[in-house]
């Protein structure tokens, strides 16, 4: 099967948005994890 210029941009264009939520997702989880880090190392310090 022969792939056309066009289905090529069609099949890049609906992978886009996926890896786009796995990257802010992770993102978003690494942050929430320093957070939890910090806080937590904040607590033993403190007390």
């Amino acid at each position: 099967m022969k792939m056309m210029p066009e289905q090529m941009t069609t099949i890049t264009e609906q992978q886009t948005p996926t890896k786009l939520k796995i990257d802010a997702g992770a993102i978003c989880f690494f942050l929430l994890g320093i957070f939890i880090a910090a806080f937590a190392l904040h607590h033993i310090f403190i007390v």
